[in-house]
């Protein structure tokens, strides 16, 4: 690895003025989903470099859709039955997908289970995708992101909660662990499901390492053999969470679910994914929203904006789920999922605020898992485990600023949907020190398996069905 490229990663940087969040107004025209398809079991997707092809994770397997026409999206193909010929096969759980060029990475189980493995797809024909190699492992493999050369796979063992790195240029071998305990040996005694190594992505040589209460990492992979760390986004000292309530895992500040940056690499999105289990407590809980990074210099990330969560009635576990999950950011614009909050599009040119072109709900059908942008639309895959339901689809959105009439109303007390969102302001300390501290209007999210501890909150109904959601231990 060369020594100039970490001096530069941890040069220093100046800080921005701070942001509002605003709204769009409302559009003359209808809002509305151009089309849908049904996917069973649909998870993450991604679309392929061709911007028109996407690639769903559909739990038993993955199914390919052409939204060349957003108007008529068509399902190409579907793979189940993955390693059904091996012991304890198929392989289940798979929740995540990524490509890169006509290359494809499916993974699992999301949560316990056996077998866990790497597939990698040559995908030239979307149509017919030809599995090219297998990677088992001996953990779970909640997430991935694809180089061209690497693929980088969530580790989450009983003891340890690491990111692994796999050379996939030949025949697939780990060249890499690392993990929050390896900057802290504190997290060894903070229970597991606290600090799991959730999501990763990968942009420019570095890694931005989404690891639930343990923050976000951004790492130089320049040398994926040997990764290092740039700075860190720190919702919690460890020394304070070695004795934590189960509740933690599910709850505000923290739960780093997932964190991507724009296209330069100038801004860092980072979601939570969090609920409210002690409504007596205003200082934590959920909804988590979405928190906006200026990282021009990576070694200082600086907080820009808070993107919070749609208002629900029931922000608990057995409520209206409103909290954000997966996203894109990407030219200019924020691509946002929220479950049965539904979709958001922001304009995020000036990343210090954000505003709203477009919000589409109907929590009795959808519950969005992702948004990510496509051509002439962006995408949004819907999972049928929550609310009971809801369909397992793809869909597809106008890329545009627009108005739901008649939207559903996710609060008791609102009647009219198409009230003003919320301005929040958020401030951020002036220190540059590589470890940044979240502020407490940042939200997170449970990540891989969080769920699961439901069984562990008294008086929580419905905590087996999220269980089985989950996994058998916190963070999704």
């Amino acid at each position: 690895m060369e020594c100039s490229r970490r001096a530069a990663l941890t040069a220093g940087g100046a800080a921005l003025a701070l942001p509002l969040v605003g709204r769009a107004s409302a559009h003359p025209e209808p809002y509305e989903p151009r089309d849908s398809v049904a996917v069973a079991g649909a998870t993450e997707a991604v679309v392929g470099p061709d911007g028109t092809t996407v690639f769903v994770a559909a739990t038993t397997g993955f199914a390919v859709v052409d939204a060349s026409d957003p108007a008529d999206l068509t399902v190409l193909a579907e793979r189940r039955g993955i390693l059904a010929d091996r012991e304890n096969g198929p392989l289940t759980g798979i929740h995540d997908v990524t490509v890169r060029g006509s290359r494809l990475a499916v993974v699992g189980p999301a949560n316990a289970g056996s077998p866990s493995a790497l597939l990698l797809y040559d995908v030239s024909d979307p149509a017919n995708p030809v599995r090219e190699a297998v990677y088992e492992t001996e953990y779970p493999i909640h997430n991935c992101f694809l180089t061209d050369s690497h693929a980088y796979l969530t580790a989450n063992h009983s003891d340890r909660r690491e990111l692994a790195i796999v050379d996939v240029s030949g025949t697939p071998r780990e060249v890499a662990r690392w993990g929050a305990a390896d900057e802290n040996p504190a997290w060894l005694d903070v229970p597991g499901f606290l600090w799991s190594c959730h999501d990763v992505y990968v942009r420019n040589e570095v890694a931005y390492v989404a690891h639930w209460d343990a923050g976000t990492w951004l790492l130089d992979v320049s040398d994926p053999a040997d990764p290092a760390v740039i700075s860190h986004i720190a919702p919690h000292d460890p020394v304070d969470l070695a004795d934590a309530p189960t509740r933690q895992g599910y709850e505000l500040p923290g739960n780093h679910h997932y964190a991507a940056p724009n296209d330069d690499a100038s801004v860092l999105a980072v979601n939570s994914e969090a609920w409210e289990t002690t409504p007596e407590d205003d200082r934590t809980g959920g909804p988590g929203g979405i928190t906006l990074y200026d990282i021009t210099d990576p070694a200082t990330p600086r907080e820009l904006a808070h993107i919070p969560a749609p208002e629900t009635a029931d922000p608990g576990l057995r409520g209206t789920w409103t909290t954000s999950h997966n996203f894109e950011l990407t030219d200019g614009r924020l691509y946002t999922s929220w479950y049965q909050g539904g979709v958001k599009l922001f304009d995020v040119r000036d990343p210090a605020e954000p505003f709203e072109l477009a919000w589409w709900r109907q929590p009795a059908e959808a519950a969005f898992w992702t948004a990510r942008a496509a051509e002439g639309c962006f995408v949004a895959s819907s999972y049928a485990g929550v609310p009971d339901g809801a369909r397992g689809a793809l869909y597809a959105f106008p890329d545009h600023a627009g108005y739901q009439p008649d939207a559903p109303s996710l609060t008791a007390t609102t009647t009219n949907a198409t009230t003003t969102a919320r301005n929040t302001t958020t401030t951020r300390p002036a220190g540059t020190t590589a470890d940044t501290t979240e502020s407490a209007s940042s939200g997170s999210t449970p990540g891989f398996g969080v769920l699961a501890g439901l069984a562990g909150l008294a008086g929580l109904a419905g905590a087996a069905g999220v269980a089985r959601w989950l996994g058998d231990e916190p963070n999704s």
